[in-house]
């Protein structure tokens, strides 16, 4: 069996689900645009200034999330994507995934972006798995903390841990992503995609011969 993973944001999907989702809040008035400003800045301190995923994770769930009803913001997850989601994908990363699918092949899709956001969109792929980075809810079921942020180390962890449960080589692996924060998971593959990749990762995969897409 071969195993294909996909990173979602400008990979499977030509924009960051969560900025878009944000976005969507507050166009639904669900949060103020003082609030939407303040997660772009962080966005782009993360983008352009070197902030960590780390870093970025946890001003954006300060400033946006922790404290709100996790099945409330389900809700809103659900009408964002039956609204928008057929609009943002990458077709022909999309394309990609629906080939693995009909060889039979393991689909994974690896994100790090919010959980409550990234279920829903594996569940739409129908994919085989799926990894996010965890918001936690409190005992009433408001978000509480950050549990764990799937960062590209972390990603490669991951895809280590399941070849070994799957006994396949590594060779069997090909891996899709925008990214240059994902090369701990492209090195480690058999076969590695840039898809539409961002100048760092675009220059590697130029160097090394491989396949942009």
């Amino acid at each position: 069996m071969k195993l294909c993973v996909f990173d979602l944001d400008h990979t499977l999907l030509t924009v960051n689900s969560s900025y878009r989702f944000g976005t969507y809040l507050y166009q639904q008035k669900f949060i103020s645009f003082f609030t939407l400003s303040h997660c772009l800045f962080y966005y782009a301190r993360h983008k352009f200034l070197g902030m960590s995923m780390q870093k970025l994770h946890e001003k954006i769930f300060q400033k946006l999330f922790k404290g709100l009803y996790l099945k409330e913001l389900q809700k809103h997850v659900k009408n964002f994507l039956d609204l928008e989601l057929i609009k943002l994908f990458y077709e022909p990363a999309l394309q990609r995934l629906q080939e693995a699918k009909q060889r039979g092949d393991y689909t994974l899709i690896l994100s790090a972006s919010p959980d409550f956001l990234v279920q829903p969109i594996a569940e739409k792929l129908d994919v085989k798995n799926w990894r996010a980075s965890v918001y936690a809810p409190d005992q009433e079921g408001k978000l509480e903390y950050l549990s764990s942020i799937l960062d590209g180390l972390n990603k490669a962890n991951y895809v280590v841990s399941l070849i070994n449960q799957m006994q396949i080589d590594y060779t069997a692996i090909t891996a899709y992503s925008d990214s240059y924060l994902d090369l701990p998971i492209l090195e480690l593959s058999g076969k590695a995609v840039g898809v539409v990749p961002d100048s760092y990762l675009r220059k590697i995969c130029q160097e090394r011969g491989w396949e942009i897409l």
